[in-house]
């Protein structure tokens, strides 16, 4: 019997054909029928997501809510209300107020008061963003002993932030500065270049 010198072929062709009308079959089962090609998610996800209980409500439900309009807490009424100016004017602008109190779920449940919002005080809040990074944009505001504010008043990492910035709008400093100038240190003359630093 002669074999044919490209019989090899033949059967490599078979195989390929073989493999992508079964590719073909399968897509065709595994793709959903809601699947959107133009934007590449599953419409039906929507709807299974809205089902799901809330975790994150953003900075309307905090701002827009009125949960916080009863006269016996009137003055935390006034402060939440300058909180969110500071925010929506300042520096801290893109960030939402549970990037740093924690999720509205663990606040609010089932539209009732759960627990006192977080306020986390320690430095690791800031730092998560701020701390020194060589991948970070240069202009971005990253801790620095030797920046000029930091230098001058003899601030170490391990300071609190809040002690002289204001977290919801950390380039208005605060009250309390005016108690670390009274400790910093005074200017000190460079011996190389005799500039004061």
């Amino acid at each position: 019997m002669n074999v044919s010198p490209r019989s090899h072929i033949y059967r490599l062709a078979a195989l390929l054909v073989i493999a992508v009308v079964g590719f073909v079959a399968f897509r065709g089962f595994a793709i959903p029928s809601s699947w959107d090609f133009e934007h590449f998610f599953r419409a039906d996800s929507l709807e299974e997501l809205k089902l799901q209980p809330l975790q994150i409500g953003g900075n309307e439900s905090c701002a827009g809510s009125d949960c916080h309009d009863q006269k016996r807490i009137a003055e935390k009424v006034a402060e939440h209300k300058e909180h969110f100016q500071a925010l929506a004017n300042g520096n801290h602008k893109g960030l939402a107020c549970e990037n740093c109190h924690g999720p509205l779920s663990a606040h609010v449940r089932d539209g009732k008061h759960h627990e006192a919002a977080n306020i986390n005080r320690d430095n690791t809040l800031c730092l998560g963003c701020h701390a020194q990074l060589i991948s970070r944009p240069e202009k971005f505001p990253q801790f620095d002993n030797e920046s000029t504010g930091h230098w001058y008043f003899d601030v170490e990492i391990t300071r609190l932030c809040r002690d002289c910035h204001d977290p919801h709008e950390p380039r208005q400093i605060s009250a309390k500065r005016a108690r670390v100038t009274q400790t910093s240190k005074p200017a000190q003359k460079d011996d190389q270049t005799g500039s004061v630093r």
